[in-house]
């Protein structure tokens, strides 16, 4: 790993790599069915409650699930990102921005739908997914941090 000059922003103080806050909520956004599956698990009497309250049928939280796929494949290869890392995750981490990208193209599908689906209605959850998928937008295109995180694995080989 070749560091360059402003790098030492993306180390930790024993000089592991840092994982992005920008590539934290860009995760979370995509990875937002899984978050709600595992926190409806904590519901003892009736796991299905918490979902009926994000998802009106069970395709909805499918393709949800199914839009998080890329980004869980991320999130993965962030578990190897350490000192010694496997073969396979600078490799991957070349292909780790058009997984996100691939998230975010079928995640606007998604919430285009939704919108769709319940148009004229105000919903304020909506709207908020709707600016985060927006900031998440901003973040894959602008964000110096992600970019070089991703360089910075992909060069760890």
């Amino acid at each position: 790993m070749q560091l360059q000059r402003g790098d030492e922003h993306y180390l930790t103080a024993d000089g592991q790599l840092r994982t992005p806050l920008a590539l934290i909520f860009v995760l979370g956004l995509f990875l937002r069915g899984y978050l709600a599956w595992i926190i409806s698990l904590t519901f003892s009497e009736d796991r299905s409650r918490l979902l009926q309250f994000f998802y009106s049928n069970t395709e909805q939280f499918v393709l949800t699930l199914s839009v998080g796929l890329p980004a869980l494949a991320v999130v993965v290869m962030l578990t190897q990102v350490k000192a010694e890392m496997p073969a396979w995750v600078p490799k991957f981490a070349r292909i780790a921005p058009a997984l996100l990208w691939l998230s975010w193209l079928a995640d606007g599908v998604l919430i285009g739908s939704l919108v769709i689906a319940n148009w004229p209605h105000f919903a304020f959850v909506k709207a908020f997914i709707i600016f985060a998928w927006l900031i998440a937008l901003w973040l894959l295109l602008y964000s110096r941090h992600l970019k070089r995180f991703f360089e910075l694995v992909a060069a760890s080989d």
